[in-house]
């Protein structure tokens, strides 16, 4: 009887579930390179936005123009944005990755206006002295194709190489200017600088991913952007064309 019970008590016991299937959820968990992260990054310029330079322009009309500028940046050389990143299959990704930066120079221009008779040692031109303060932000969008050489799942740290376009969005324009005319009181006014607002440009970079302890991705960049115009280009000052940057990016 004993032995009789014991095997009903067998037949009626309900078998235990089986195990659900965690392997997407481990290999997720083990995954170096997540399918989407988020990170806040630092960007650093070795070069200003807009270099030193001394320039000259001369305006031909019945009243003949001449500028002379010199123009000293006082940009900062850091930014600060975020990166988003999409993984495509097992070695490939695309990284959106915005910078606000912003931007100041200063000018010093002495304007001459009319015509100088050379056979004088006097210079019979108008001469005008302006000092100009100018301020603006950056708003700089690079959409980068990435390519690691190990795959996701792969351990350890990788190395990537990214390339794509970047587009820098203008604003916030502002100027103060010191005006000493040739004749007459000093004065000061703030007419804004002509400027571009959007310009297109192209980036490449090499850049590496790696882990620590608690889960948090450094990824440390180089990037080069050729730009295809200048937000500012006149002789009040001309936005550097060849941009160098270092990116340090703290993901999750």
């Amino acid at each position: 009887m004993l032995c009789a019970a014991t095997a009903v008590l067998a037949q009626n016991t309900p078998a235990p579930a089986a195990a659900p299937d965690e392997a997407p959820e481990r290999l997720q968990e083990k995954a170096y390179v997540r399918k989407f992260s988020l990170g806040v990054s630092l960007n650093f310029t070795p070069f200003n936005l807009l270099p030193k330079q001394n320039l000259s322009e001369k305006i031909t009309a019945a009243t003949p123009v001449e500028i002379n500028s010199a123009v000293d940046p006082k940009s900062n050389r850091t930014g600060l944005g975020f990166t988003a990143q999409v993984a495509l299959g097992s070695k490939w990704a695309v990284a959106v990755a915005p910078v606000y930066r912003k931007v100041a120079f200063h000018g010093f221009l002495e304007k001459f206006e009319g015509v100088d008779n050379s056979a004088t040692f006097l210079d019979e031109r108008a001469k005008s002295s302006i000092n100009e303060d100018t301020t603006a932000r950056y708003l700089d969008i690079p959409v980068l194709l990435r390519h690691y050489n190990k795959a996701r799942t792969e351990s350890g740290p990788r190395w990537f190489f990214e390339v794509g376009p970047q587009m820098r969005m203008t604003s916030r324009v502002r100027m103060a200017r010191d005006i000493v005319p040739p004749k007459g009181d000093r004065y000061q006014d703030s007419i804004p600088l002509p400027y571009k607002s959007n310009t297109l440009g192209f980036t490449a970079g090499i850049g590496g991913q790696f882990i620590d302890d608690f889960g948090i991705r450094a990824i440390p960049e180089v990037r080069f952007t050729r730009w295809l115009g200048r937000p500012f280009d006149s002789v009040h000052g001309k936005t550097r064309v060849n941009q160098v940057e270092v990116v340090l990016t703290f993901a999750f």
